[in-house]
């Protein structure tokens, strides 16, 4: 079954963090030509290894507490944090504490 992704105008909630965390669902929430909207759900300690995203990105925080390595460095989003990658940017993640990313991506698709 294909799953419903937003639409122009369509409203999303991208939080109901009691919810999600116990159904640990991570969801593409918007898919369109140049964009996707995903929120990541990270149980503590799951760790990703570097990889790159085929765009520019953005990673925002929502809860919980997450280091990202990227450019050397090693930073830890907590609620709030948004950072941004430029495109293919390698990065890695370690979830520190259980934790909701919404991550989008900005792509250059044909």
């Amino acid at each position: 079954m294909a799953l419903s992704h937003a639409k122009s105008g369509d409203l999303v909630n991208t939080i109901n963090a009691s919810a999600t965390l116990a159904g640990n669902t991570s969801v593409t929430l918007v898919r369109d030509d140049h964009i996707e909207i995903f929120r990541l759900v990270l149980g503590a300690g799951t760790h990703m290894q570097e990889h790159s995203a085929a765009g520019a990105m953005t990673l925002q925080c929502l809860s919980g507490e997450v280091d990202l390595s990227c450019h050397g460095e090693t930073h830890t989003l907590q609620p709030g944090d948004l950072i941004y990658l430029n495109h293919a940017e390698p990065h890695a993640l370690h979830c520190k504490q259980q934790a909701i990313l919404l991550v989008t991506l900005i792509l250059h698709r044909k």
